[in-house]
């Protein structure tokens, strides 16, 4: 199993996910989420499973099927496999940064890409 690379600081789920899978590929499960979670977010104990309601079973498919990207940049770099230079988000949250839209689904509010609300 590779070891999973550091999130930096103020880094959001979905940007981290990006590098990671960019840098060292998808092995089929959550190991790179899971590292994000122990880093920045270590009370957030539920987000694999809610990644996984919403379609999410290993790292490539939470980019896939659970966030989507809503700006030029982030769909370039979906697209074209490159990295991403972060918004920011605070310490403690799984919420994606302004380049990405989360997936509401399950528990999350009815399956629908959303807007957070201000």
């Amino acid at each position: 199993m590779p070891a999973a690379l550091e999130p930096v600081e103020h880094e959001c789920l979905a940007c981290y996910l990006l590098r990671a899978v960019c840098a060292q590929g998808c092995d089929g499960t959550q190991l790179f989420l899971l590292a994000y979670r122990d880093a920045n977010a270590p009370r957030a104990t539920a987000v694999a499973r809610k990644m996984q309601l919403l379609g999410g079973y290993c790292d490539c498919e939470i980019l896939a099927n659970a966030i989507r990207p809503i700006t030029r940049e982030a769909n370039q770099a979906v697209e074209n496999d490159e990295e991403l230079v972060c918004k920011g988000v605070r310490r403690g949250t799984t919420q994606p940064c302004e380049h990405w839209l989360m997936r509401r689904g399950v528990q999350w509010g009815g399956g629908q890409f959303r807007r957070r609300s201000a």
